[in-house]
């Protein structure tokens, strides 16, 4: 049934992993219109922001994420398209301070699991550089 919440879950999804210009904003409809169905709940709106992050709207995804935080201001997928937002924007301590409410309220988060393996590799290769100098 495509009118079923799941299966326009599963469509927006899909939509924004095509990340072409129409499906996405295909998706960025089904999060808008089930967010006025069942109110605008962190989850839809963070799928809002992701299309708009995707359009190249990034001012509006913080809007969006905004919002998001103000109905749960702990909720991990916000905090960290937040951080990604902010980078986005050059607002590098703003992403470093979302970043920081993730690892220290959400330490098992895989966003906040696959940084700290990036960081430890990195760290890795700076030492090896540093060595072989």
């Amino acid at each position: 049934d495509e009118d079923a919440t799941v299966t326009q879950l599963a469509t927006a999804a899909l939509n924004i992993a095509m990340a072409d210009s129409k499906s996405v904003q295909t998706a960025l409809y089904i999060y808008m219109e089930l967010a006025d169905k069942f109110g605008p709940t962190p989850i839809l709106l963070n799928g809002q922001a992701i299309c708009l992050i995707l359009q190249d709207k990034p001012e509006q995804a913080e809007d969006v994420l905004q919002k998001a935080l103000d109905k749960d201001s702990g909720h991990a997928e916000t905090l960290v398209n937040l951080s990604i937002v902010s980078q986005f924007m050059g607002a590098r301590e703003n992403a470093k301070r979302y970043m920081s409410r993730v690892e220290g309220s959400h330490p098992q988060h895989p966003y906040v699991f696959t940084l700290q393996e990036k960081e430890k590799l990195l760290d890795e290769l700076t030492s090896t550089l540093l060595a072989n100098r």
